[in-house]
C-alpha cells in the first residue's frame, strides 16, 4: 500500500493550495519559538523537555487517531504525506529559475533564490554560482520534503515516520533562529541530524545509482566531511560526482568547499541535470517500493 498512497500523493500535491499550508507551518514554527522562549530557564536539559512535552502528546494522538480510523488509515496517511511532501513548489521554482538564468533575466533570478525554501546569508551574483545555489536547494529540499520522510514512512507503521519528521524539521528552523537559546539551537541540530542520519545516506546512495556512480561515491567519501552539516554534505557531495557540478555549502556558515568536476556547469544546464536527476531518483524509489510489495504479497 505504500506504493498506491505515495503515489496519489504525487498526483494530488499540484491541486493542493500553497498558500494554507504554508501559513500553518509558519504558525507551528511560531509556537515551537514561544515555547523555547517559555520553557528557557538557563538549564541545558530544557529544550528536551520542551521536546518531550510537545512530541509526547503528539505521538500518542497519531497512534491512537490511526487505531481509530482503522480501515481509514491510509486516508490519514495520505493526508500527511500531502502536508509533509510538497514536491510541485521546488519544482516548479527550479525551473522558474533556470529559465530566468537561461533567459538572462538575472534580476528575477535573484528575486527568485531570495525566496527560497532554505535559509541563505547571501544571493552570489554570477550567474553560474547561482545556478549552483539552486542545485543545492533543490536536492536539498527535495530530501527533507519527499525522500527522507517517504524513508520514514517505509520504515515506521503509517504516518508517524513523516509526521515526526516535519515536526523535527519545523522545530530546527524554529529552534535555530538568532534569538533562539543557544542549547535550544543546539538540541535541534542534534535532533535533525539523528533523523537524518540514516535518510541523508540512503537519498545519496540513489542519487549515486541514477547519476554517474563511480564518481559520485569517490565524491562521497571524499568530500561529505567537508560540509557544515554531514548529513546535507553526503547529499551535495553525492549529487556533485553524479551530475559533474562543482557544488559547495548554500548556507555559506564555513568557507566554501566546492568538487573539482567538470560536467556542465552552466547556469541553467545544471539546474535542469539537477531536476533529471530527481526524477530518476524517484522513478528508482517507486520501484522499489513495487519490487517490496510484490515480494510481500508472493511471500
Amino acid at each position: 500500500m505504500h506504493f498506491t498512497t505515495l503515489l496519489l500523493t504525487l498526483l494530488l500535491d499540484r491541486l493542493r493550495p500553497a498558500a494554507p499550508l504554508e501559513a500553518m507551518l509558519g504558525s507551528l514554527r511560531a509556537a515551537l519559538a514561544g515555547l523555547a522562549r517559555a520553557t528557557w530557564a538557563g538549564e541545558a536539559h530544557n529544550p528536551w523537555l520542551a521536546f518531550v512535552l510537545v512530541a509526547l502528546p503528539l505521538a500518542i494522538a497519531a497512534v491512537l487517531l490511526r487505531g481509530l480510523l482503522d480501515g481509514l488509515g491510509l486516508l490519514l496517511d495520505l493526508v500527511v504525506l500531502l502536508v509533509v511532501a510538497r514536491v510541485a513548489d521546488i519544482l516548479q521554482w527550479a525551473d522558474q529559475v533556470a529559465r530566468a538564468l537561461d533567459e538572462g533575466r538575472d534580476a528575477d533570478a535573484a528575486a527568485l533564490l531570495r525566496l527560497a525554501p532554505l535559509p541563505l546569508a547571501t544571493v552570489p551574483a554570477q550567474a553560474a554560482a547561482r545556478g549552483r545555489l539552486a542545485v543545492e536547494v533543490l536536492l536539498l529540499t527535495i530530501h527533507t520534503r519527499l525522500f527522507a520522510p517517504v524513508f520514514w514512512y517505509v520504515l515506521l507503521p503509517g504516518c508517524i515516520g513523516p509526521l515526526f519528521y516535519l515536526f523535527i524539521c519545523q522545530l530546527h528552523l524554529a529552534w535555530t533562529r538568532p534569538d533562539a537559546p543557544p542549547p535550544y539551537r543546539d538540541a535541534a541540530q542534534r535532533l535533525l541530524r539523528w533523523a537524518d542520519w540514516l535518510p541523508a545516506r540512503a537519498t545519496a546512495l540513489a542519487i549515486a545509482v541514477v547519476g554517474d556512480f563511480e564518481d559520485a561515491v569517490y565524491a562521497w567519501r571524499q568530500q561529505a566531511a567537508n560540509w557544515t552539516v554531514m548529513e546535507e554534505g553526503a547529499i551535495l557531495a553525492s549529487a556533485s560526482g553524479a551530475l559533474g557540478l562543482e557544488l559547495g555549502d548554500p548556507r555559506r556558515v564555513t568557507p566554501e568547499f566546492a568538487t573539482q568536476a567538470s560536467g556542465d556547469d552552466t547556469a541553467a544546464g545544471g539546474i535542469r541535470s539537477a531536476l533529471g536527476l530527481v526524477w530518476r531518483a524517484i522513478v528508482l524509489g517507486f520501484a522499489a517500493l513495487l519490487l517490496l510489495g510484490v515480494g510481500r504479497m508472493v511471500g
